[in-house]
């Protein structure tokens, strides 16, 4: 008996491990594939069979089930008792002998009740190892839910994101298109007169130069007009224009900051090397470095010895993009924004006259004539915008020799 409550205490413990390995409110595992005499039990039926205490039938099957079993284990003993009659009467009629004959009967007697525990408990184990196989697979797919619920909240969030950023960019778009229709009128007013003074007052050298001055101006601002609402709809420009020389358009974005560089006592250094025509209009290429050019006096404001670099590296690859690089010896890009750069509303000044659209501006412009603009961090500290052109092809200044490698002279 000391051995049977011994089995039935280790089958309460494989059973205490069994409910370890399952969660909590995790759904009750499939149904081991633990049978005896080719009847497939469940887990959950194998524990009352094992006289445990577990959850019972609707109709009280397994109560009743339970109890039979357990009739039975006591009532097995008895197959000793023909057997201890046997040998009492066959036995010598002394006391020790008889003795010795109950004693055996009573060792033998446990045997059958063993035995089947002993298949109950290898029972349980092999359902042990189904139920921890089981809990495992749960968890592992519980895990991959957990997973594919935080990705799909973050695209969520990215999807949410995009469709606010196009919203207002249809409102910006909306509200460009209404402006430049109102500012292209007095535009084209103030140019027809500045052209009428030049044709009037022409004898005068001084006054005539500040007029063209004037005149370069306000026709740059018709172009970008014209351009602007392109590049905030991200529509390639369809109309015709002429090569432009990357050097001049350089040269014309320096002019119009070296006032503003000379009070802020920043050197502006030009090193334009020789280069090909490119397919882009003039007044974009300038527009994109004004912007860049601006953003750089802007993040050397109250720094000594502030240096700005306008670059234009010499052509020496066939066919390759003509590339202009404007650098400066600033603080640089913060790297938290930097993956962010040419979206549209992002930038690193607290100021409210700034909306985060140059640099967006100037990357839909380049894109819209196969041009680019990436940012790489200087060596030496500061900031350096890279501008990818695409070189013209075969025009009346742009001969063929400059995609053979060969030279003019």
């Amino acid at each position: 008996m000391i051995a049977l409550w011994g089995i039935h205490g280790h089958d309460c413990a494989i059973l205490a491990s069994i409910r370890h390995y399952l969660p909590f409110d995790a759904p009750a595992p499939p149904p081991a594939s633990c049978a005896e005499d080719g009847l497939p039990l469940s887990l959950i039926d194998e524990l009352h069979l094992s006289n445990m205490q577990g959850k019972p039938g609707e109709n009280g099957d397994l109560d009743h089930t339970k109890e039979r079993t357990s009739l039975a284990l006591w009532v097995s003993g008895a197959w000793v008792l023909p057997l201890l009659a046997v040998a009492i009467w066959a036995l010598p009629a002394s006391i020790e002998t008889r003795a010795a004959a109950v004693v055996l009967a009573l060792l033998l007697a446990p045997l059958p009740a063993l035995l089947y525990m002993r298949r109950q408990r290898e029972r349980l184990l092999a359902c042990s190892a189904n139920a921890e196989e089981a809990a495992a697979q749960l968890k592992l797919q519980l895990e991959t839910v957990r997973y594919r619920t935080s990705r799909l909240r973050e695209e969520l969030q990215v999807a949410d994101r995009q469709a606010r950023l196009s919203h207002q960019l249809t409102l910006l778009g909306q509200f460009t298109a209404g402006f430049m229709h109102e500012f292209n009128n007095p535009l084209a007013i103030v140019t027809g007169r500045i052209e009428v003074l030049l044709d009037e007052r022409k004898k005068d050298a001084s006054l005539c130069t500040d007029l063209q001055q004037m005149l370069k101006e306000t026709r740059y601002m018709g172009n970008i007009a014209s351009t602007l609402l392109q590049a905030l709809r991200r529509e390639r420009g369809s109309e015709i224009f002429d090569a432009s020389a990357p050097q001049k358009a350089l040269e014309d974005a320096l002019d119009a900051f070296r006032s503003k560089a000379k009070g802020q006592n920043v050197q502006l250094i030009e090193e334009i090397g020789e280069a090909p025509r490119v397919d882009v209009p003039e007044h974009v290429v300038c527009e994109v470095v004004r912007g860049l050019l601006s953003n750089a006096l802007d993040a050397l404001k109250g720094q000594e010895e502030g240096a700005i670099w306008v670059r234009l590296e010499p052509y020496r690859t066939a066919g390759a993009k003509v590339v202009a690089r404007i650098e400066d010896n600033g603080p640089g890009v913060p790297e938290s924004i930097r993956g962010h750069l040419f979206e549209p509303f992002i930038s690193q000044s607290t100021g409210r006259e700034r909306l985060g659209l140059g640099l967006f501006l100037a990357a839909s412009l380049l894109d819209m004539y196969d041009g680019r603009i990436r940012y790489e961090t200087r060596e030496g500290g500061g900031a350096s915008f890279v501008i990818e052109l695409p070189p013209a092809r075969f025009t009346r200044g742009q001969p063929y020799h400059w995609f053979v490698g060969g030279t003019t002279e």
